[in-house]
Order: structure tokens, then sequence, then C-alpha cells
């Protein structure tokens, strides 16, 4: 009779520890489940800050910089007319093809309205520009925007200073 008992404490000795063990892994997947989510979370929150920080920062095709910059720089004042879109749609049709040139537009024109101010769109995309052109692409860009500004009859006021400050962030000299 001892015998069975020994057994039978033996068994649920077992089971008992089975089960502790069972629930420990149960445990440990959980906590890494935690632990997944948690990084997860803090990938889309980086993710989103920087989008909402700037829609400009978020640019990575030179073209949409472009696009962006210039229309920016054309609709000081916030307000984006058709007549200043088929302005820097021209220049555009000069470095890119017309479906390029209207997706690069279809996303300036979100980043206008989304930022608003000039000087953070010029401050935000062109990091992108200076490291992606070289010199005699930048001086294009700089002539593509003063042929947009004399197309797109542009009423910004501070086209000037705009045209300086992009010239000095893009690490050109200042005329």
């Amino acid at each position: 009779m001892h015998i069975v008992l020994l057994l039978l404490a033996l068994f649920g000795g077992g089971i008992f520890w089975w089960y502790r063990l069972k629930m420990l892994s149960n445990a440990a997947g959980d906590i890494i489940d935690i632990a997944g989510t948690f990084r997860g979370y803090i990938r889309r929150r980086q993710m989103r800050r920087k989008a909402e920080e700037s829609p400009a920062a978020a640019i990575e095709d030179p073209v949409h910089a472009a696009a962006t910059v210039i229309l920016a720089i054309l609709a000081d004042d916030g307000r984006v007319t058709e007549a200043l879109t088929a302005a820097v749609r021209n220049v555009l049709l000069e470095i890119s093809s017309a479906k390029e040139a209207d997706e690069a537009l279809i996303y300036a024109e979100w980043a206008c309205r989304q930022v608003g101010d000039t000087v953070t769109i010029i401050d935000k995309a062109t990091p992108l520009l200076r490291q992606r052109l070289n010199n005699s692409e930048k001086h294009e860009l700089i002539d593509m925007l003063r042929r947009a500004v004399a197309a797109g009859q542009s009423s910004s006021a501070d086209y000037s200073n705009r045209l300086k400050r992009l010239t000095q962030k893009l690490g050109l000299q200042v005329d």
C-alpha cells in the first residue's frame, strides 16, 4: 500500500510541476507579447510624430520636394490656385514625366495645406534636395522657381526672402 501511495504522490507531484511549468511558459509568452506590442507602439508613435511634425519632412523623392517647395513659395499666402498649380506643373514637366509631375503636385498641394508655413516647408524639404542634387541641379531648381513665379502670377510679397532662404538652405551663394 505504501508503494501505491508513493506512486500516487510521485504522479501527483509530476502533474503539479508540469502544470507550474506550463503556467510559467504561458506567463513568459504573455510577457513577450506585451513587449512586442509595446515595441510596435513605440515605432508607430515615432512614425506618427514624424508625419505630424511635417509632411515635408517625410518626402523621399526630389521631384516631390521640388514641387512642394516651389508651390509653397508661390502660394506663400496659403491659397493654392489653378494658375499656381499650372505654373508648377509646367516647370516640373521639364524634369519629369507627366504622371510623376501630377503625383508630385498632388503631394505638394496636400503638404502646403497641412503645413501652411512656407518657412517650415523650406526648412524640412531642402535637406533632401541639398543631399540628392548636385550644384547645377540646385541652380536649375532656383531657375524653375523663378520661371514658375513669372508664369504663376504669384502674389507673394516675401518672394525675395523665401528665394534667399532656399538658396542658403541649398548651400548656394546668395546673389
